[in-house]
């Protein structure tokens, strides 16, 4: 996510996807299911993981040995963090989701997204180090804490002149 699509600097404590299901409540079982979160300074991502990332801004932020999705079309799913994510406001947000194996008919999970018109997204396999890079993002819901940086009320003053 770049950072002008943020609402500023956030502790997120919940991530959202809002879940794709054509038809009925489909249900997926995703093991050793994990979610990182990280700061980049690229608004185009490369092909490997790790180097879209800056130095020691991967953080482990869900995990799951194994964990059942179930939901009905339209409906968000929900990922209460685990650990929460300081997110500067500054950067470009990375998000990661990583599985080992999955009980569904394709090991996906369908979400709605966007197309943003340049590479901001990839695709690998579980252990790969590079992806397959494209234009479509996932449509994501974030909740946490807002915070006002320091700056913020001498601007408001200065600006309405007193």
């Amino acid at each position: 996510m770049l950072d002008e699509e943020l609402s500023g600097a956030m502790d997120i404590s919940v991530l959202s996807c809002q879940r794709y299901t054509p038809g009925e409540t489909v249900e997926g079982t995703f093991y050793d299911f994990e979610i990182y979160m990280g700061l980049t300074d690229m608004d185009m991502l490369s092909s490997t993981f790790d180097e879209n990332l800056l130095p020691g801004t991967r953080q482990l932020v869900f995990h799951r040995d194994s964990m059942t999705i179930s939901n009905s079309p339209e409906d968000w799913v929900d990922f209460s963090l685990d650990e929460v994510f300081w997110y500067n406001g500054e950067n470009n947000l990375v998000v990661e989701f990583l599985w080992s194996s999955a009980d569904t008919d394709d090991s996906c999970m369908y979400t709605w997204h966007w197309n943003t018109g340049s590479i901001r997204s990839i695709n690998g396999d579980y252990s790969s180090s590079t992806g397959t890079m494209g234009s479509l993002l996932i449509m994501f819901r974030f909740q946490g804490e807002l915070h006002c940086s320091i700056d913020t009320f001498a601007g408001i003053k200065s600006t309405l002149g007193s």
